[in-house]
């Protein structure tokens, strides 16, 4: 079973923003995850495109949900790298100013609904300890189904994300089955001195 906290980095326009995410899901054959994800915002953020009305301005927040799947490419025991894509939808809030006087005042909130979400990226994670892991990753948002293209510009970026990553079943081996864990190290130590072995007689070594 996943459960993994997703937070990331964007930029919308020159506005560094934070998204804080959860995923929840299934692991097969420590090969193949697949499950649900949800996104959100942790404040509004201003939207400012190079071009702007100096009468308003807009601050807006996004939050989401996703099915992903997620393909490990190489690993080990403590080492992992992967591939990953999302598709959902979700919801963009809007609050509007008005900025023609000495201080902006807010005018009015749009909702738009349905926005439809799809994303791409690579991962990696560091296991601390066998159930408990520290990872990164890099990847693109793509939005649609929005007519303002300001909007639609600001949310389709590159992100950075940061993970904490809790193993439920390594910590459950942890209490339950501490030699279960043991045998993966052990097999993992194996299948490497294996391979740098095939690579030295490749080599005549």
């Amino acid at each position: 079973m996943i459960f993994q906290f997703d937070n990331r980095t964007e930029n919308y326009y020159d506005v560094r923003g934070r998204v804080n995410g959860l995923k929840l899901g299934l692991e097969f054959y420590k090969r193949f995850r697949t499950g649900f994800g949800f996104y959100a915002n942790n404040d509004f953020y201003r939207i400012e495109s190079p071009v702007v009305v100096d009468s308003l301005f807009r601050s807006a927040r996004f939050n989401y949900a996703t099915y992903f799947a997620e393909i490990v490419f190489l690993r080990n025991f403590r080492w992992e790298f992967s591939t990953i894509a999302q598709f959902g939808s979700g919801s963009i809030i809007v609050n509007n100013y008005n900025n023609l006087g000495a201080v902006p005042t807010f005018s009015h909130v749009d909702t738009i609904n349905d926005v439809g979400v799809f994303d791409i990226g690579l991962n990696g994670h560091f296991k601390v300890f066998p159930w408990l892991g520290l990872g990164s990753g890099i990847g693109i948002r793509y939005v649609n189904s929005i007519s303002d293209l300001e909007l639609k510009d600001a949310f389709r970026d590159p992100y950075i994300d940061f993970k904490l990553k809790i193993f439920l079943g390594y910590a459950y081996k942890g209490i339950f089955k501490p030699k279960a864990i043991q045998a993966e190290r052990d097999y993992y130590k194996w299948r490497e001195a294996k391979r740098w072995a095939a690579v030295k007689k490749m080599f005549g070594k």
